[in-house]
């Protein structure tokens, strides 16, 4: 008997022996996976801040498996670029405008037209809720897997040839906006011509002269300097469009369900610490634009803005999803 429970013991010595080699060797060959994360947004800016913020968050829930490196400042091209070295593989992770990736999800363009949102805290229970997984759900169809919504405040018209109070003040006036159809179709809308341009070529293209104005916000104003070529900023609020963190959706597919979690997790930290600083930080640009010579004003009468873009909410009531536009705007 006693032989007999010795020579289990000693069997089972060695299958536990088997059992932690073959473990230790299964950690020490995991995958770890070395990532890009671009963006057009220098250091200075809060979403850069966010999204090291967000990469750190990554390292700590992956125990490293998952090492993100943040190219900040446009060092590997413009939005365009970024969206296209995802879908071929050259960038891992990056964040963009929910803008241009309207033209890959149709869905998604509701969050670029005017108006739509009355507020943050409206935009946050539209994108955080039901809705916003509804867009990020028909977005990864088209292979890109949203991540998280980010905070990009209202965008107003910022001009080098006076204030706008009015829309008349828009009329002739040639606005740089990024490549979105319902973003030109708002600025056209508006009576000014919309022209669509890369970040990097706005401040030159108002220095020359190419183009009278951009519409932004007050902190991307202040990144790049741009109160110097345009000091008038006139509070039209016309959209308020949100950035997305994606990546590609085979390789987020590809990756073991732990690193899947591990990464939504990490995003999901990650907006409300970008809410607090996008927030205050607005507030210091503000600061910091006026003690630069920028002039603030507000419109006359934001209803007649808001009257004038009514067609277009007819025209994208189709492309968008019958009745997703009323939705939104009874949230």
């Amino acid at each position: 008997m006693k032989r007999t429970m010795l020579f289990v013991l000693i069997i089972g010595l060695i299958a536990s022996t088997a059992l932690f080699a073959a473990g230790g060797r299964e950690a020490a060959t995991a995958q770890v996976y070395e990532w890009s994360l671009a963006s057009v947004l220098p250091e200075s800016h809060p979403v850069h801040k966010s999204l090291v913020f967000f990469a750190d968050e990554v390292r700590q829930r992956t125990n490293g498996q998952i090492d993100i490196t943040v190219y900040g400042g446009g060092q590997l091209g413009d939005e365009r670029d970024y969206i296209e070295g995802i879908q071929l593989g050259t960038i891992d992770v990056t964040k963009v405008s929910a803008a241009p990736l309207g033209q890959f999800s149709d869905s998604l363009q509701v969050v670029s037209l005017p108006f739509i949102f009355r507020d943050q805290a409206h935009q946050h229970a539209v994108l955080r809720g039901e809705i916003g997984d509804r867009l990020m759900a028909e977005l990864a169809q088209n292979g890109f897997k949203g991540l998280t919504f980010m905070d990009s405040g209202f965008r107003s018209v910022t001009t080098s040839t006076g204030p706008v109070r009015t829309p008349a003040d828009m009329r002739g006036q040639k606005i740089r906006v990024m490549p979105s159809a319902p973003l030109i179709d708002t600025i056209n809308a508006l009576g000014a011509t919309a022209v669509p341009m890369g970040q990097g070529e706005v401040y030159v293209g108002l220095q020359q002269g190419v183009i009278d104005g951009w519409e932004n916000n007050e902190p991307t104003v202040i990144a790049f300097n741009m109160q110097e070529v345009a000091e008038y900023y006139s509070y039209t609020r016309h959209v308020s469009i949100p950035d997305i963190l994606i990546m590609s959706t085979s390789s987020f597919n590809a990756l073991p369900a732990n690193l899947q979690t591990a990464l939504m997790d990490a995003a999901a930290a990650t907006a409300p610490f970008h809410t607090q600083i996008w927030n205050d930080y607005v507030e210091e640009a503000k600061r910091e634009l006026a003690a630069r010579g920028m002039v603030f004003n507000e419109v006359n009468d934001i209803r007649q803005f808001q009257s004038i873009v009514q067609p277009i909410y007819d025209q994208y009531d189709p492309i968008v999803g019958p009745g997703l536009i009323r939705q939104i705007m009874n949230k």
